[in-house]
C-alpha cells in the first residue's frame, strides 16, 4: 500500500495525467496486434482506472491510499 499526500496542484496534475493516459491506452489496445501485449495494456488500463477513481474521490491535501492487488509484469518480451 502506498500513501500519497497531494496538494491541490499535484492532485490536479495527477488527474490530468490519468485522464489523458487512459484514452491513449485504449487507442493502443485497439491498434495492437500482439495478443500478449494487448493483455498487458488492458491490465494497465484497469490499474489506471482504479487509480483515477481513487484520486477523484480524495480531496487535495488529504491522504490518498492506493492499494495495488494486481501484479503488473515488469516488461513484455
Amino acid at each position: 500500500m502506498i500513501t500519497l499526500h497531494l496538494d491541490e496542484h499535484e492532485h490536479q496534475a495527477v488527474l490530468e495525467l490519468l485522464e489523458r493516459e487512459i484514452p491513449n491506452l485504449r487507442h493502443e489496445i485497439h491498434h495492437t496486434d500482439d495478443r500478449e501485449y494487448r493483455e498487458f495494456l488492458k491490465s494497465r488500463e484497469r490499474l489506471l482506472e482504479k487509480l483515477l477513481v481513487t484520486v477523484r474521490t480524495s480531496a487535495p491535501g488529504t491522504a490518498t491510499v492506493v492499494r495495488m492487488a494486481e501484479k503488473q509484469p515488469h516488461s513484455i518480451s
